[in-house]
Order: structure tokens, then sequence, then C-alpha cells
């Protein structure tokens, strides 16, 4: 079976912009909201009992440009991109972040000092790495490239998985522990284990060499791969009840303590998912491990006028490089752990104020951020709170949080980024949070 791979995972970053996808995870409004709907392992609440209704995680970060970046304009159907402006704003590695986490239900509950809970929920997790090389050449050709080598080895690491968790939480004095321990089963998955894949143009007639050392593993193979309008990206709209159980089978292991200073003061700290999958049903693997020369042969632009044409470089990139396809084996995919270090000060009653050191670690990049909050209680049922979170080379994010309590239900929402709700074209960073829970 012949594929043009890394053509197609080029056209899925770019049709991730053109569709204006927001879907991320990792929301640190809930953490200033002492935790409601998001607890931190190794505390213990002061509910007697509560229980996780539905709740949805969405967002996205791209490390590269925002989607105004690349769109210049789109006029009568034509989409106009500022690829030289995109290309001044990227670094030599990029990355494409996409996460997300639907919680269908879970329960907790106390039992003097001890916290015990269990639940479930559906989590996605879509990480590429992308050079700066890879858009140059698909976009301006390799003219740039002459006696040079460019780099087009693109990095996918992405699942969908199911998370079965139990946890605990003991406090002794001011000081609490506790953690997590949760069997993860795999629905969907795609990794490259190794990218190396390197585009030589020689000064001499414009001959070309290709070195490829790549291989992507799939679970199970993905329509994208078949010609099909899929992607590499996964998220809840390709989950099916039937793949809740298969043989793609991982643990993870969350870790967290919370310290009492004074009455007013407290501290606490946790690591996240540190875990991994292993995949074994329905296994296809595609690899390239050649070098191909093209005499007098010249990489051409791929896109005029600066208007794209995703069809030239499909048909371009089936001259370059084909792979071989294999079935069978396994593979591992590692969870991105994360972790986070705050604390909280109680000005009042109804005031509080909180910062929150977090990152999170995938493959040899780690995503840090900082993160200041307060909340605010004006009245029994409502708490609201604001944060001002500067993550990775992000700084205009401005979050809010909301929570209402009517009896034991409690409704919440949060974004690290209010704006990018309202004008998600202008960001890098996105991401939001909405759920139910009751407390007694």
């Amino acid at each position: 079976m012949k594929n043009t791979l890394i053509g197609q995972c080029l056209l899925i970053l770019l049709c991730l912009f053109m569709q204006q996808t927001l879907r991320a995870q990792m929301n640190q409004a809930l953490w200033h909201a002492n935790h409601v709907g998001y607890r931190m392992p190794g505390t213990v609440p002061q509910e007697g009992l509560v229980v996780q209704l539905p709740a949805i995680g969405i967002g996205m970060y791209n490390s590269g440009f925002s989607y105004n970046d690349l769109v210049a304009s789109t006029n009568n159907g034509i989409t106009t991109l500022d690829v030289d402006g995109v290309l001044d704003k990227m670094d030599n590695e990029n990355t494409l972040m996409i996460q997300g986490a639907i919680q269908t239900l879970g329960v907790g509950w106390k039992m003097n000092n001890l916290w015990v809970e269990l639940g479930h929920q559906v989590r996605y997790e879509n990480f590429l790495d992308y050079p700066r090389d890879l858009f140059s050449v698909f976009f301006r050709g390799n003219a740039g490239f002459i006696g040079q080598t460019a780099n087009l080895g693109l990095k996918v690491n992405s699942m969908l998985y199911n998370e079965f968790y139990v946890g605990a939480a003991g406090q002794i004095g001011k000081v609490s522990i506790g953690g997590r321990l949760k069997w993860l089963n795999g629905a969907l998955a795609a990794r490259t284990e190794r990218s190396q894949l390197d585009l030589y143009t020689s000064d001499d007639i414009y001959q070309l060499t290709v070195n490829s050392d790549y291989l992507i593993h799939t679970s199970p193979e993905l329509d994208i791969l078949k010609g099909g309008n899929s992607d590499l990206t996964l998220d809840l709209e390709d989950y099916e009840f039937s793949q809740l159980i298969t043989r793609n089978a991982g643990f993870a292991l969350d870790l967290g303590a919370d310290v009492s200073i004074t009455d007013r003061l407290s501290l606490s700290a946790a690591v996240m998912d540190i875990g991994r999958i292993t995949w074994k049903d329905e296994v296809v693997s595609y690899a390239s491990n050649k070098s191909i020369q093209y005499d007098g042969f010249e990489f051409s632009s791929l896109f005029s006028d600066d208007s794209l044409s995703l069809v030239g470089a499909l048909d371009t990139l089936e001259t370059l490089l084909e792979f071989e396809e294999t079935e069978g084996g396994s593979f591992e995919t590692a969870l991105p752990w994360s972790f986070q270090i705050g604390g909280r000060y109680q000005l009042t009653e109804q005031i509080d104020v909180s910062a929150v050191f977090f990152g999170q670690r995938q493959s040899s990049y780690t995503f840090s951020g900082v993160s200041f909050g307060g909340n605010f209680r004006p009245l029994s049922f409502l708490e609201a709170g604001i944060a001002y979170t500067i993550y990775d080379k992000t700084y205009t994010n401005v979050g809010l949080h909301l929570l209402l309590k009517l009896g034991p239900v409690r409704v919440y929402g949060a974004s690290d980024n209010v704006i990018s709700l309202f004008s998600a074209n202008d960001n890098r960073f996105a991401n939001g949070r909405v759920g139910m829970q009751l407390a007694f």
C-alpha cells in the first residue's frame, strides 16, 4: 500500500486552522476555583459526598502561529495565506497541542479524614511536532534550500482512550496526601517512533536526495491513511461505544499533597498522568528507510500567489516518498504527564487569592506557565473569579470562572482565556470547561 503520509499530516495541520478547531484540557481557572469540578490528588474536600455529573473540557495550543497569522484574507471562496509572516513567527521546531476530556460519572465520599473516589472519563491527547522547514518547503518549494538540508520530519502522538480511576486521600493534622490509580483502555492511536525525513537540494542541476528513517504506528488503521476524510487528530467524534474495552491497556498514576501553613495560607503540589498504554488491537505500521535521488527535478512551489492548492501538494508528495505497510505487533504511547505547584491565601471570608506554577511534559518538550487568580463569593450560592495566565509564549490570557450552587446542584464553567472564546482566530491558546456536580 502506498501513502503520501507526510503530505497528509501537513494537510491535517492546515485543516485544523481552516476549521477553527479548539480543543484542550489543561485549565488553571478551576485550580483557582479551589478545584471545583477538578480535585487535585492529595486534597480532602469539606463535603461528605460529591457526585460528578457529565463535564467536558475543550481547547488547543499552537506554538507556531494563530489562524489569522496564516490566513491573510478570504474573498469569494478563495483563501490567501501569509506564508512569509507565519515563517517569521515560527521556531525551528513547533508544536500543535489538542486535548480534551469528557467526565461521564464520578463519585467521592469522606469518612472522617479519609476521602475515597472512583469514576470514568474519555480522554484524547494530540501532539503534532512540525518543523519550520516543512512549512517552508511545502509552501515555497526548495529554492531556498540550495546546498542545504531541509527537515520535513513531522512527529505525531495521538491517542483516544478510556480512563477508569480509583483514588484516596488522607489528612493528618495540617497535611493531606493522596493519589489516583487509573486503568487505561485505548480506542485509537497514532504515534511516530522514528521521524527522520530530510530533503537535500544539490547546487548541481538541482539534484534532490530524500533520506528517510520514518516509522508511524496506528491502532486501528486510520481513514486518512486509506484516502479517507479522517485525520491523525483524535477527538470524541471518533469514539464508539464498542471501543469501551479493547486489548489496548495500560496504567497511570496521580500523586499530590496539600499543607495548611496557617489558618489562611495553604500550599499544594501534584504530579498527574504518569503512565502509558500498550496498543495491540489492529496495529498497522508505515515505514520508510531509504535514500532516493531525483536528478534534474526541482521541487516546485505548491502554492502560487499565496493561494491554497492542496491537490498540488499531495501530487508532488506522491513522487517523493512511498511508505511500506505492515500489520500486527504492538507499540506504546506515553501519556503527557503534568504537574502543579501552588498556594492559596484567604484574605477574608469572601475573598482569596492564589498562584500556581504548572506544566506538561510531552516527548522531549516541557510546556509550562504560571497563573495568578482571585476568588470572590458575594452570595452563598454564587462564586466568581478572575485569573491571569502566562503559558509558554502567550501573555494575553485572562481567565474567568463561575460557580452556581442551587441546593446540592453545582453548575460551573471556566476558561483560561475568555477572549479566545469570542475571537479564536487571533489566539494560539484557548480552552474551556463546563460541568455539573452534586455535593452533600
